[in-house]
């Protein structure tokens, strides 16, 4: 693999609470980093995100070479790592996206409708698909992919960690071939205001990840309501 770096950014925004949870660590052989949304109107979406982003992180550390079955097998124990700190009182939920990169490839996993970007030479090529109602939506020909943001089902997803349904879409990529690879994992706090076209303006600017996480959020700031929700992002540059 080749030159890679990272940055990380995670906000309450207009809330009281960020229920969001993110990591970004280098392992043995690569680089794993992860980002979770907890549902907080279940209650609990805190200590779940956090119990999820906890639970990948320390399957990754043990050196495990992340095949897609690998990864599934990760989630399977994230979500019973939600499990375990859900209460009557508080059943609180969580989405997950989840980057490895080891050696010449990038495998990822997510649940939920946080999602994965990954750009190559500044153009986007490839987007995580949500598991919610309005993608649902779109796969019946109902609505556009650029009517996902905002409508009024927005929140209504169909699988999260810590509920009846949670089986990952996992994929991967080789990222041998020369050239740019850029990785963006985020909450749908960050996204929804965010668009592709700004992903791709903003990155084709930015020296390092840190850089442009930071030009992402002032796009952001500039739409969002007084009372948004948290956000969260994570990026990973690697140029071979």
């Amino acid at each position: 693999m080749g030159e890679i770096a990272y940055a990380v950014l995670t906000k309450p925004g207009g809330r009281r609470i960020n229920e969001d949870s993110v990591m970004a660590s280098e392992i043995p052989g690569g680089l794993a980093v992860a980002v979770a949304d907890g549902l907080g109107a279940h209650g609990g979406g805190r200590e779940a995100s956090a119990a999820a982003v906890g639970q990948v992180w320390g399957c990754c550390g043990k050196g495990r070479l992340a095949t897609t079955e690998e990864m599934r097998r990760m989630v399977s124990q994230a979500d019973r790592a939600v499990r375990a700190v859900q209460t009557p009182e508080s059943p609180g939920m969580s989405t997950l996206v989840f980057l490895v990169t080891e050696r010449d490839r990038a495998v990822w996993a997510h649940v939920g409708d946080s999602r994965l970007y990954h750009f190559r030479n500044g153009q986007m090529i490839f987007h995580t698909l949500d598991h919610s109602v309005p993608q649902t939506a779109v796969y019946m020909g109902m609505i556009t992919e650029d009517q996902i943001r905002f409508h009024p089902d927005r929140s209504r997803i169909l699988r999260a960690l810590g509920s009846d349904s949670f089986e990952p879409d996992v994929d991967e990529t080789r990222i041998s071939d020369s050239g740019f690879h850029a990785f963006l994992l985020c909450t749908d706090g960050f996204w929804e205001y965010v668009t592709e076209d700004e992903m791709e303006k903003t990155l084709y600017g930015s020296r390092d990840p840190e850089q442009w996480l930071w030009a992402m959020e002032r796009y952001l700031k500039q739409k969002v309501p007084e009372d948004h929700d948290n956000y969260t992002a994570a990026a990973v540059f690697i140029s071979q």
